[in-house]
């Protein structure tokens, strides 16, 4: 039963959101969904807010721009092969009364190899609307995640595979799939421009699903690879042919998996911070830091999922943290700002709730956004939290129930495995809603 919450109610909240401040961190899963798990279907338990509206909850606050959020990508907002524009409109309305500052949305070009640009170009026009109206009328920064879906339909295993030769447009170390995946973020770019807050350069590249039944799973893109796509989209847009376009813009090594990889076969795992060493260790950055002074990066991404954190034996978010950061010093970058591009809580998982939901954001954007680097800067960023809204699927064992909102499942075959309220309004507004919303000084 949907209810607004009563005086014994406000206090519980507060109570537990207090609470969490002595934690940093909580259980929580990974969002990759996994084949088999025995827990059966956690009941329904938590309150449920129908509205936007509620008393404030208290709390210190933290400064606006660290408030980010993954939002729903326009690939899954269409309504007859055009952009639903009503449902954008209610994401980027809805995120404004949030009190949102960034907004990272993932590129998805369904084409292959073959695709000719016209292909191209018409899906990269799927996502003009968001980026072009509803994010600069909303006062949204855009951070545009280019992941390997930006080449969907093919294994990305095969950016791994060689040979990699000299490309004449890019340099170096280029082999197929990295020059077609490379054309298409240029094409992306020279769109968009400025109105491109910053830009993501892949996914949790250090630990890949698998993209197919018999294909490896926990195992990673090279590090000099990742290094290369970086170092060329950086070189692009400040001292190269997209100066004019995307110089000064954010580019973020994306997404580092905390977990880093299984061993496989006679190569053992490799953690995220061996890992991040390599990268600093490529060709690609070193090469770079020789000719330009700097490193070619304005930001490390990084995804410190509790369960994730747990596998390298990390108990609270403030030692996850240091342990990047003492990793960057050691790399020679100990002032590179770190962006957590996702941090998320499934409250249908196991015996999590939303109470505890709301409790795990409040308190993590409040040790994060107060943490400073020797400079004076802000040791994080941006903290992006995972997710707007829940997706599918919508029950049993493997729901997936990340968002700070509800967007009621219809009937219909949707890209995504899930058709939405074509409004795009919500039915529920999390706790962890209210707390966002009340924690930010805007």
């Amino acid at each position: 039963m949907d209810m607004q919450p009563n005086g014994w109610t406000k206090l519980l909240i507060v109570a537990v959101i207090l609470g969490g401040l002595l934690h940093a961190i909580r259980p929580e899963p990974a969002r990759a969904v996994p084949s088999v798990r025995a827990t059966a279907t956690p009941s329904r338990t938590a309150i449920r807010i129908p509205t936007a509206t509620a008393t404030r909850i208290p709390g210190s606050k933290v400064p606006a721009a660290i408030m980010g959020l993954v939002g729903r990508d326009p690939f899954f907002d269409t309504k007859n092969g055009k952009p639903n524009t009503v449902s954008q409109d209610t994401m980027g309305r809805t995120m404004a009364t949030l009190g949102v500052r960034w907004v990272r949305i993932d590129m998805r070009i369904p084409a292959d190899y073959w695709a000719s640009d016209a292909v191209v170009d018409a899906a990269i026009a799927q996502y003009d609307y968001f980026i072009k109206t509803v994010a600069p009328r909303e006062h949204l920064q855009v951070l545009l995640l280019v992941n390997f879906d930006v080449v969907m339909g093919v294994d990305a295993n095969e950016i791994s595979k060689g040979p990699y030769t000299t490309d004449r447009v890019y340099g170096p170390r280029y082999n197929a799939y990295m020059r077609i995946w490379m054309t298409r973020v240029q094409r992306i770019l020279t769109r968009y421009g400025k109105a491109i807050g910053a830009l993501e350069v892949l996914n949790e590249a250090n630990r890949l699903p698998r993209y197919s039944v018999s294909g490896p799973v926990g195992n990673a893109v090279p590090a000099a690879v990742w290094a290369q796509l970086t170092a060329t989209l950086y070189r692009a847009c400040n001292t190269g042919a997209l100066r004019s376009v995307c110089a000064g813009t954010p580019i973020i090594l994306g997404g580092l998996h905390p977990r880093g990889t299984d061993a496989q076969g006679r190569v053992g795992a490799v953690s995220d911070i061996k890992y991040l060493r390599w990268v600093y260790k490529s060709p690609a950055f070193v090469d770079a830091k020789k000719q330009l002074g700097r490193w070619p990066l304005d930001g490390l991404g990084y995804h410190p999922y509790p369960v994730e954190l747990k596998y390298v034996h990390v108990t609270t978010m403030s030692q996850a943290i240091d342990r990047v950061r003492a990793r960057l010093r050691t790399v020679g970058d100990g002032l590179r700002p770190i962006w957590i591009t996702e941090l998320g809580y499934n409250v249908a998982y196991g015996h999590q709730n939303e109470l505890e939901q709301a409790a795990f954001l409040g308190t993590t954007y409040r040790i994060l956004a107060h943490r400073k680097l020797a400079n004076g800067a802000r040791d994080v960023a941006v903290i992006f939290w995972f997710k707007y809204e829940d997706f599918p699927p919508d029950s049993g064992v493997n729901a997936q129930k990340w968002g700070l909102v509800h967007i009621p499942f219809v009937d219909g075959s949707c890209a995504g495995g899930a058709c939405y309220r074509s409004n795009g309004m919500p039915s529920l507004y999390r706790l962890a809603w209210y707390v966002y919303r009340d924690l930010s000084l805007h």
